[in-house]
């Protein structure tokens, strides 16, 4: 499959054209590595700085679940990427209403 030239962009529309061409000549994989990278800072920057695991992964989930919808409002990513971030805030939620202390 081949793809237009990175040079027949239109400058004019701002860097949101350009993450749409890298979006799609990478079959939408750096929004999905974006995403992942989010909720890993996320979670490991909650957890050093609170020591809490449990509310790392809400927060994480949380997160990842509001970039995950705004990239799928603007086209950048696919349902079932929104369906896995909804799934990680679930669990994050679920792991965090299970907590016995």
């Amino acid at each position: 499959m081949t793809y237009a030239s990175p040079t027949t962009i239109n400058g004019s529309l701002g860097f949101g054209e350009v993450l749409n061409y890298i979006n799609n000549v990478t079959n939408n994989w750096i929004s999905i590595m974006f995403l992942m990278a989010i909720y890993i800072i996320v979670l490991v920057g909650y957890y050093k700085a609170q020591d809490d695991f449990k509310g790392a992964l809400a927060v994480a989930g949380y997160g990842t679940f509001i970039v995950a919808f705004l990239f799928w409002l603007g086209g950048f990513v696919m349902g079932w990427t929104l369906g896995v971030a909804i799934g990680l805030a679930v669990i994050g939620t679920f792991v965090l209403l299970m907590d016995n202390s």
